[in-house]
């Protein structure tokens, strides 16, 4: 058996060392050519590979080691086959396809990002665009206990307001951001201030300058006058949000 981290645009690659020395799910990795492409792999015995946080973590490292090998079309978590003939088969039956997915995302790479605000200058920016929220707020606070249902509607109009506010704050960010980028892909959002959470394809060499981008847009919004957004960046890794390398395994062949 054999378990399939996924190919790279290089036919006659040899592993550098840094990433022989990774570790696999079982055993050191391999490559060997397939067409006009390398697949890196490992032995595998058959064993059910289970989805545990272990196993996944060490397939992620393999996947983001092999960006330093060029363009990575990566296989999905859990992909085992009987022998090295019958993916070598179902690959260049693929051919086509592969090929066309290596030229979409070729010199290309993912990355994630994250735009966050503190919750409380968000709120309050919400409520002075709003005077009529404002008013309301006042008079429920000076209620009391008996305005515990009242308050909870309050609270909904209040969220709804903070959502459409920040959705419109993830266009602008949007308006800069896709002209820069080849592919995205949108997440929703963890937390109702999150402004925004999504993954880009960009090319390797415009990292520094979508970066760059991301900052000094995220400086020209308005949804929490203030504050300074927290933003996260995820990455580089390998397209898994814009390319799977899908094999049309037997069932038998493959893990859970």
């Amino acid at each position: 058996m054999i378990y399939l981290y996924g190919l790279v645009e290089q036919p006659h690659l040899k592993l550098p060392q840094d990433l022989a020395e990774t570790p696999g799910l079982q055993g050191p990795l391999l490559t060997c050519p397939i067409g006009p492409w390398a697949l890196v792999y490992s032995h595998h015995d058959d064993a059910e590979i289970l989805p545990k946080r272990r196993l996944l973590l060490a397939h992620t490292r393999v996947l983001e080691q092999m960006l330093t090998l060029g363009t990575v079309l990566p296989a999905r978590f859990g992909l085992v086959s009987e022998t090295f003939a019958k993916v070598e088969s179902m690959i260049l039956a693929k051919a086509p396809t592969i090929t066309q997915e290596f030229a979409r995302v070729n010199g290309c790479f993912e990355l994630g990002i994250r735009v966050n605000y503190p919750r409380k200058p968000a709120l309050d920016a919400t409520l002075a665009e709003d005077p009529a929220l404002l008013r309301e707020r006042d008079r429920l606070s000076r209620l009391g206990p008996e305005a515990h249902f009242a308050m909870a509607e309050f609270g909904g109009k209040l969220a709804d307001r903070l959502d459409r506010r920040r959705g419109a704050a993830q266009a602008q960010l949007l308006r800069v951001l896709v002209p820069l980028c080849r592919a995205h892909v949108l997440r929703r959002p963890e937390e109702d201030t999150e402004v925004l959470r999504a993954e880009f394809l960009i090319k390797a060499e415009d990292q520094v300058g979508f970066i760059n981008a991301v900052d000094q847009a995220t400086q020209s919004l308005i949804f929490a006058p203030g504050s300074e957004a927290a933003i996260q960046v995820v990455g580089p890794v390998p397209m898994y949000n814009f390319v799977r390398l899908s094999l049309a395994l037997d069932s038998k062949e493959e893990a859970a």
